[in-house]
């Protein structure tokens, strides 16, 4: 059997063929016309060439098999449409096998929803739904899209698992839903781009002339967009831009409520985990501080912006009153103020303490020992602490003056404790020794190194993280 098609009423439109293959199966052919040929500068003199294979149907097993072809006037002319899968399968659609053109129009007519039924544009998929083929095509080596209905011989396929396979089988009912998805998908764009359009126009004719008038105007929120986007997407670690990630902090601060509300043990959580993040880079920043020489002020800046860091020092919780705070000491003259570089309290009892912030630079031993294996302190540290401690002597005498002149009745001069944040811990045993009985007997200052207190951190940290 064999039989001939073609549309004189149109240059541009090419020839069908029948051919049969085998009883109740035939191919169907496309050569395409001189006209088309000529606008693709393709050598005309053997058109019969470019003859190319459209179909394969075979009524005996219920199949048809699409072989799309690029149709437009490129170098690919007349070359399969798509990258790798050079045929689409339908297994089970109940196809009879044509013998005229005609018949091959009606099949063509009658191609599921999402097809090209259009021969001159070279069948397959049409363009909306060339994700389906574009997702297909990242596994390798995916010769051809098979799309079964009902019971098809797919399925004996299927049963030999440890077939290599070239093929991607795909159920009727899962290709039309992933279609349906598409077009739902472009109906919402569709109907979001005109909202879109009509927010932009309104605020830059309207809100832009008259801001109170005109209040500009945002996008609505829909209800699960956030949880839709964040759950079909890798969310692990999100390259977030600066201005995302500002929103995202406004968000949940503005919808704090809420959350608490409906789901305390995630917001719980999610504070946790924002406490653990900020230790983890205090502790980065106070380490790559510790490597550079930095002077007395970038530390004092240091501990006033995260002056919890000082309340570990103590064995008692602690609050900050004040930085440079004046402690007392004018002389007649007007000059003479002693300043602490931070002065807390113990936030039960009201009593009050002093801090003094050295560098970690502070060299706290002298380089050579005073006898055998002893060191005695450096003029650096030894003068620190007389410095703190003349401190505490003038706070004491002029504390009452100081409470009455800012109105801050809520602190007490019991026992004032005093803190010295200085150097670095000594590496040799005599010179640790040395440093330990010094430290050991200046009962009315606390002492400690800034590697001491940063492993004072990172202890909270890991013990922070365990019970996380």
């Amino acid at each position: 059997m064999a039989s001939f098609y073609s549309e004189q009423s149109d240059d541009l439109k090419g020839d069908l063929f029948i051919e049969e293959d085998f009883p109740n199966c035939v191919y169907v052919e496309y050569q395409p016309s001189a006209e088309r040929l000529r606008q693709t500068t393709k050598n005309l003199d053997d058109i019969k060439s470019y003859r190319k294979t459209l179909l394969w149907i075979n009524g005996q097993d219920n199949i048809l098999v699409i072989h799309p072809i690029n149709m437009l006037p490129n170098d690919d002319f007349m070359q399969p449409k798509y990258a790798q899968i050079q045929s689409i399968t339908l297994e089970g659609f109940d196809y009879e096998t044509p013998e005229s053109i005609e018949e091959v129009k009606y099949i063509l007519e009658n191609l599921p929803s999402g097809f090209v039924k259009d021969y001159e544009y070279g069948l397959g998929l049409q363009k909306e739904y060339r994700f389906i083929i574009e997702a297909i095509e990242k596994m390798k080596g995916i010769k051809e899209l098979v799309i079964g209905k009902g019971k098809t011989l797919m399925d004996a396929r299927l049963l030999h698992e440890n077939e290599e396979k070239d093929y991607y089988y795909l159920k009727y009912k899962d290709y039309d839903s992933i279609r349906k998805g598409i077009n739902k998908i472009s109906s919402r764009l569709q109907s979001e781009g005109r909202v879109d359009k009509s927010i932009f126009a309104y605020n830059a004719l309207l809100n832009t002339l008259n801001p109170t008038q005109y209040p500009k105007r945002h996008h609505p929120y829909k209800k699960d967009s956030l949880l839709e986007f964040i759950s079909s997407n890798d969310m692990q670690q999100a390259d977030l831009s600066v201005s995302d990630q500002e929103e995202i902090v406004t968000l949940i601060s503005q919808n704090k409520k809420d959350i608490a509300k409906n789901k305390p043990a995630a917001l719980i959580k999610l504070h946790n985990e924002i406490e653990l993040v900020t230790l983890e880079n205090l502790i980065e920043q106070f380490a790559e501080m510790l490597s550079k020489n930095l002077g007395e002020n970038h530390w004092q800046k240091f501990f006033s912006a995260n002056s919890f860091i000082l309340s570990l020092a103590f064995s008692y919780p602690v609050i900050k009153l004040g930085e440079q705070t004046c402690v007392g000491g004018r002389t007649f003259s007007g000059a003479g103020d002693k300043f602490a570089d931070f002065l807390v309290k113990n936030n039960f009892t009201d009593n009050s303490a002093l801090i003094e912030i050295k560098t970690p630079n502070t060299q706290l031993l002298n380089k050579s020992s005073y006898r055998g294996s002893v060191y005695s302190p450096s003029p650096d540290f030894s003068g620190s602490i007389n410095q703190l401690l003349d401190q505490k002597y003038k706070f004491q005498q002029e504390i009452t003056q100081l409470k009455a002149n800012a109105r801050n009745y809520n602190l007490e001069s019991y026992s004032v404790s005093c803190l010295l944040i200085i150097g670095k811990t000594p590496e040799e045993p005599d010179q640790k020794k040395s440093f330990e009985l010094f430290r050991g007997n200046s009962k009315d200052i606390a002492i400690i190194t800034f590697d001491e207190l940063l492993e004072k951190l990172k202890r909270l940290y890991s013990f922070l993280s365990s019970s996380a």
